[in-house]
């Protein structure tokens, strides 16, 4: 059986499995898959999918949609970064999930001050965890040279009461502003696109498609280790995407994926996710055999979010049902009062 991933007819005994042409865990759908090996499919999950998959952007869209992954794992909106505390530099873990908000101080930070009498006071900043933990090595340090330890109102704090002293204490949370550093590398998208590309080219013309030179030159750009070694005219991939917002602006709709083929020479690929990320890729196919089923110069796949329900059009029914939409929001834009919607 042929994998257009690896380009290789593989024996019987080779398994296979149902790709997600756009991943699951970023709304893909059952109704759009094609064939791959396993072992593609996972290796390509790993280093192709999984950097977009967790983009703080997309992880942002897969949160709010309540887009689960293959697993059933729920997404969580991850906001950790540098925050400041009474003027000292904390890390900080701010994860929102489907059970609450979880935010604590990862760095632990200890402040020790001399006091009238010779000793010592120690303010400990950090997770509860932390605290209890840097309390405990205190506690065995001072008792192995006979001193102790005395929490602000005079009590001798030991391992016995540790935990009651904890709970009582008074605690003090100043809910700090978290400064994140969004890290984005274009050589994601440019491999991720590609991968959609071949996988699209697939599923809309099947194995002559993956076998032609312009798929071997979308294998080269997925497998790409650097942005300096993709070599492929006729594509243009968010966020470099703006001179082709008037073509992008038929298939961009919010909490819906569209993907969209143009026949012709060459023919080209149209993909807009969750109607901000964008590509425009030439397949380079002529199409000097019959044209694929749902002619009507092109096919469009939508994908309803976050319900997955796929639709299959022709490109001129398509842009037909886009025209009526327009009209009925026109209408109804007359019909209606500002602020009466």
């Amino acid at each position: 059986m042929f994998c257009p991933y690896c380009c290789v007819d593989h024996d019987e005994t080779t398994p296979f499995s149902d790709e997600h042409i756009i991943p699951y865990a970023m709304g893909g759908a059952d109704g759009f898959t094609i064939p791959v090996c396993e072992f593609s499919n996972n290796r390509l999950g790993g280093q192709v999918d999984r950097p977009m998959i967790e983009y703080d952007t997309v992880r942002s869209e897969r949160f709010f949609l309540g887009l689960e992954g293959t697993d059933g794992t729920k997404p969580t909106l991850n906001l950790s970064g540098t925050g400041y505390v009474d003027g000292n530099e904390v890390d900080l873990r701010f994860v929102v999930g489907p059970n609450g908000k979880e935010m604590k101080i990862i760095s632990r930070t200890i402040t020790k001050t001399p006091t009238e009498d010779g000793q010592q006071r120690w303010e400990f900043k950090g997770s509860p965890e932390a605290i209890r933990k840097a309390l405990e090595g205190k506690i065995k340090d001072q008792a192995a040279l006979g001193k102790w330890v005395k929490n602000d109102r005079g009590e001798i704090v030991t391992l016995d009461n540790l935990d009651q002293m904890l709970t009582e204490g008074t605690e003090e949370f100043v809910n700090p502003s978290v400064l994140r550093k969004i890290d984005f590398n274009h050589l994601w998208t440019w491999r991720f696109f590609s991968k959609v590309a071949l996988a699209s080219g697939h599923y809309f013309f099947g194995e002559p498609f993956s076998r032609s030179a312009r798929a071997d030159a979308l294998r080269r750009t997925m497998e790409a280790p650097t942005l300096g070694e993709v070599e492929l005219p006729g594509v243009a991939i968010w966020p470099e995407t703006q001179p082709l917002d008037a073509l992008l602006a038929n298939f961009r709709t919010t909490q819906r994926h569209t993907i969209g083929v143009m026949y012709g020479a060459p023919s080209i690929l149209v993909v807009s996710l969750f109607g901000w990320l964008e590509a425009c890729i030439s397949l380079e196919y002529p199409l000097a055999t019959a044209l694929p089923r749902l002619s009507g110069q092109g096919r469009v796949i939508e994908i309803d979010l976050p319900g997955r329900t796929v639709s299959d059009h022709s490109l001129i029914d398509y842009k037909a049902l886009q025209s009526s939409k327009r009209r009925a929001v026109r209408l109804w834009g007359a019909l209606v009062p500002p602020g009466k919607g």
